[in-house]
């Protein structure tokens, strides 16, 4: 499965879609927060997860085209991100 590391993600791409901290060396990717290495997002990011941040990418590369691909591929993620998450379960 392609992630956005396979279309070498720029530094500040990375801030402007996950909110890079180069300073902690932590960032947030999909739903997961993820410790550096790219092993370490591969394994643990679920595939609808690397699907979510692929289409992100895409789309601010402007390539909404092949992003509405990917987003046809996890409507229901689609409608949560569109929606801003606003729906996630948060136990009591």
């Amino acid at each position: 499965m392609k992630t956005i590391f396979d279309y070498n993600p720029t530094k500040k791409e990375l801030v402007e879609l996950f909110g890079l901290d180069e300073a902690s060396n932590t960032a947030a990717f999909g739903f997961s927060v993820v410790r550096a290495p790219v092993s370490e997002y591969q394994r643990t990011v679920t595939s609808g997860e690397k699907l979510l941040d692929l289409a992100q990418l895409l789309e601010l590369r402007g390539l909404d085209d092949q992003a509405a691909e990917i987003w046809k591929q996890i409507p229901d993620i689609e409608r949560q991100y569109r929606g801003g998450f606003d729906n996630k379960s948060i136990p009591s």
